[in-house]
């Protein structure tokens, strides 16, 4: 398996490399990361189509939030921001939404000194909790909304990695 390192970047490169009997890091993450978003949809909603949406928004959220953890305090800063609203809601959602939120906001003082980071690990749990608090959440209409923004967000990494590392 090539790994971290192997230069590889992209969807597309990490899913034409089993073609040629290799599998990267990224496959394994993009694959693993999309099984376990659309499980948890499955778990989260009744209808097909809810279930596929939570499943979006659950895997979409943790690949957002590593898509901005290109420096310290990103990750945890998205998390933040976009968990916040999530704090209005009630019962489950605004439980997991706390959870996330408070998860984030001990991250800042040591990821910013330098003596600890998420990395992709701690980026895609934080992301994958705020997804699923907002899955909670929302009926279809927010589910829709939020689905296509993780997707966009997606299709646009780069620019949304080259925006998060220009923050101050």
């Amino acid at each position: 398996m090539a790994g971290a390192g192997d230069g590889r970047r992209g969807f597309r490169a990490h899913l034409s490399a089993p073609r040629g009997g290799e599998v990267t890091g990224g496959a394994v993450e993009l694959f693993g990361i999309s099984a376990a978003g659309l499980a948890a949809g499955a778990l989260l909603r009744e209808r097909r189509l809810d279930k596929v949406l939570a499943g979006v928004v659950v895997a979409g959220a943790a690949h957002f939030v590593d898509l901005v953890d290109v420096r310290p305090d990103r990750a945890a800063g998205a998390v933040l921001v976009c968990g916040v609203p999530g704090l209005a809601q009630r019962g489950s959602a605004a439980g997991l939404s706390a959870a996330a939120t408070g998860a984030a906001g001990a991250v800042p003082p040591d990821d910013v000194r330098e003596r600890a980071m998420l990395g992709d690990t701690g980026a895609h749990a934080l992301g994958a909790a705020l997804g699923t608090a907002i899955a909670l959440g929302n009926g279809r209409a927010g589910l829709v909304a939020h689905a296509v923004a993780v997707v966009t967000a997606a299709a646009h990494r780069k620019r949304v990695s080259a925006w998060a590392r220009s923050l101050v």
